[in-house]
């Protein structure tokens, strides 16, 4: 074909890849396996996040169940129940056919969080079960300023009922999948300068989900630093009251 030709259906071809609709809307973010920080700054160290990905992925690897991590500035306007069951529902969280996701999400802005559970999982997760997860992890460790500690001690005790209580068959979780796009951006790259560039760098990305359903089931709840610190306040007057009228007794 003559190179005149070529090079405009190369052009239009890239062009439709890029422009073609995603399945995610445009508020709502892309969801990967398995731990999503897309807070700025961000709110994990590398470290931080290979140890709640190597949480998630035996999770996965022994009961196929999939649990996504993901942390946001911000869930407005949509607020963090909406904005959960929307994340899990347009990125297909848990296996296809079995909707056995669980999404743990929080919001460092407004200081809240919610666990998004599967149609799925729900035997197993209940609504009180990771309402009292939450509870005993995200919101104590959040409220000493401790997010790292709070998310992975959520997503071990998360893990571990799904493997204690849940059915699953076990998987070989593929951590990769072909992007398309990229395979195609380098390809118009590669001819459009006669070979004497190639990247395989956007080839490759991480490999989404195949479920979604989600009934809303789950749980959710807030923290915050100052209520923390006025509660104590508030809990050590009556003491500190008793010791000043014993000094103005002079008995101590």
């Amino acid at each position: 074909m003559n190179e005149k030709v070529l090079i405009p259906l190369i052009l239009l071809f890239v062009g439709a890849l890029l422009m073609a609709p995603t399945a995610v809307a445009q508020d709502i973010p892309s969801v990967y396996l398995y731990v999503n920080d897309l807070t700025s700054p961000p709110t994990l160290l590398r470290s931080e996040v290979d140890d709640i990905t190597y949480i998630c992925y035996q999770v996965d690897n022994l009961t196929s169940a999939e649990v996504a991590v993901l942390i946001v500035n911000s869930t407005l306007p949509l607020g963090i129940s909406q904005f959960a069951v929307k994340t899990f529902q347009l990125n297909g969280i848990g296996k296809a056919g079995r909707d056995n996701g669980v999404l743990i999400l929080v919001s460092t802005n407004e200081h809240q969080w919610r666990i998004e559970v599967g149609y799925g999982l729900e035997s197993v997760l209940n609504d009180a079960k990771v309402g009292s997860i939450g509870r005993s992890t995200i919101e104590p460790a959040f409220a000493s300023g401790d997010l790292y500690s709070g998310i992975y001690n959520a997503t071990v005790q998360v893990g571990q009922e799904i493997v204690d209580h849940y059915n699953g068959q076990a998987s070989n979780p593929s951590l990769f999948t072909w992007n398309w796009k990229g395979i195609a951006i380098t390809i118009a790259i590669f001819l459009l300068t006669g070979g004497s560039v190639i990247s395989l760098r956007g080839v490759y990305r991480r490999s989404g989900y195949g479920g979604g359903r989600s009934g809303g089931g789950g749980a959710e709840g807030s923290y915050n630093f100052l209520i923390r610190l006025v509660r104590r306040y508030q809990s050590n007057r009556p003491r500190d009251a008793k010791l000043r009228a014993m000094r103005l007794n002079g008995r101590v």
